[in-house]
């Protein structure tokens, strides 16, 4: 797989963290947590998530399922958070 490029210092990007959890919500309601990689910039330290698999972790929003697999990846400081 071709590493990400920074478009900012033009230099290759490196992986930084393997296992980072995107957890996309929607209407401030939780629909799926997907896992990737993160890579960053070894000149101006920015930062992307990546190199996602095929299917979400979780897909829809099931509160057993989704509160374990949250907590989880909450204590390893993992998840990172966005609004779609």
């Amino acid at each position: 797989m071709p590493r990400p490029v920074c478009v900012n210092c033009r230099r290759e990007m490196r992986c930084s963290k393997t296992g980072r959890v995107l957890e996309l919500v929607s209407a401030e309601r939780p629909y799926q947590l997907w896992s990737g990689d993160e890579w960053k910039c070894p000149v101006c330290e920015a930062r992307v998530i990546a190199g996602y698999g095929q299917a979400a972790m979780v897909e829809g929003f099931d509160e057993d399922r989704y509160a374990k697999m949250k907590e989880y990846e909450e204590n390893e400081k993992n998840v990172v958070s966005i609004v779609v």
